[in-house]
């Protein structure tokens, strides 16, 4: 009886696992042009700083672009037109940029009254393996989801917002 149990599990875990695997495909039905990526700094700490990756595209009808994996993140994107031309844009966030707030440690727990539990990081495993200047966009053919990978992203010269002062 254990074995036939153990054996069902089995097989189970077998099917979900491939439900689960992504449909990569080597090239998409619509044209993909040479795509780029540029960093950003805002000009206070606060402002954040992150990367924008464009992909220049044509012939979309029928397609709909849902989201982009690019240097462990992922990211939805929206299409844009610039001087007519199509883009597929996508905008990620370092993280790491904005200082963790203060936490009063005190031997009193009342003290420690006005601090805030830390954010469970919900760590999801990434599903591509990707160079540096590779990335994944998915998208949809009706109710379909497929994947297909973007090679030799060029990495242009950073942007550096300029910070306003207070007068």
């Amino acid at each position: 009886m254990k074995n036939s149990i153990f054996s069902i599990l089995v097989v189970l875990g077998m099917l979900s696992s491939c439900s689960s695997q992504k449909n990569l495909v080597d090239s998409a039905p619509f044209e993909i042009g040479k795509a780029y990526c540029q960093d950003w700094y805002g000009g206070k700490e606060e402002s954040g700083a992150g990367v924008e990756l464009k992909v220049p595209v044509a012939n979309l009808d029928g397609y709909r672009v849902n989201s982009i994996y690019f240097r462990g993140q992922q990211s939805y994107v929206k299409v844009i037109n610039e001087e007519g031309q199509k883009f597929v844009v996508a905008t990620m966030t370092a993280k790491t940029m904005v200082p963790p707030k203060d936490i009063i440690m005190h031997s009193d727990p009342k003290q420690e009254l006005g601090n805030k539990p830390a954010a469970k990081k919900l760590q999801k495993d990434f599903p591509f393996e990707l160079a540096y200047d590779e990335a994944v966009l998915s998208y949809y053919k009706g109710n379909v989801i497929n994947y297909v990978k973007i090679k030799d992203i060029k990495h242009k010269q950073a942007i550096i917002y300029p910070s306003r002062s207070k007068e």
